[in-house]
């Protein structure tokens, strides 16, 4: 009987931790927190690459850092720099949240989807550049949200001649 009742209890606690951690628990963790989580994730296609990084998420803004390249958004304004290339592409950022600058609006579409308290991984496909995305992101940290802009922009006012700044709003 007693081993009867520890099968019970241990499936209800499984049942109940596994519950907590589905795509629900991560949107709910990005529109109600600062997060900040590190990133591997290969993307398959026509050209195959491997990226990795960090990202910070805060409400509307984001930053977004790996290999050579990096992005800034502080709600209102995207820049886009290319460290190696010496190339800054700064654009209107309405509408423009990409996969890991909003994991939570793309979730109900991953493929082999595995959540944990402080890991996520999985396969998305993107229709629109034809490409597949295995990604996985570790060391989720979430913090109160912050209200500012801070380490969300890019200043273009220190970068030197040899720059190629772009604006196209």
């Amino acid at each position: 009987m007693r081993r009867f009742l520890l099968t019970i209890l241990l499936s209800v606690v499984s049942v109940t931790l596994s519950a907590q951690y589905d795509a629900g628990y991560l949107k709910s963790l990005v529109a109600n927190n600062r997060v900040s989580f590190k990133y591997s994730l290969g993307v398959k296609g026509a050209a195959p690459v491997k990226m990795d990084g960090k990202v910070v998420l805060d409400g509307d803004c984001y930053s977004v850092r790996g290999n050579s390249l990096e992005m800034y958004c502080d709600g209102t304004t995207k820049w886009v720099v290319d460290r190696d290339a010496l190339e800054v592409y700064i654009e209107s950022s309405e509408g423009t949240k990409d996969f890991l600058a909003d994991p939570s609006a793309w979730i109900d579409n991953v493929k082999n989807l595995k959540i944990s308290e402080n890991s996520v991984s999985g396969s998305y496909w993107n229709a629109e550049q034809e490409v597949t995305i295995n990604f996985k992101f570790t060391a989720i940290t979430p913090s109160p949200l912050s209200g500012s802009t801070e380490g969300f922009v890019f200043d273009v006012g220190s970068l030197g001649a040899e720059w190629l700044v772009t604006d196209l709003r």
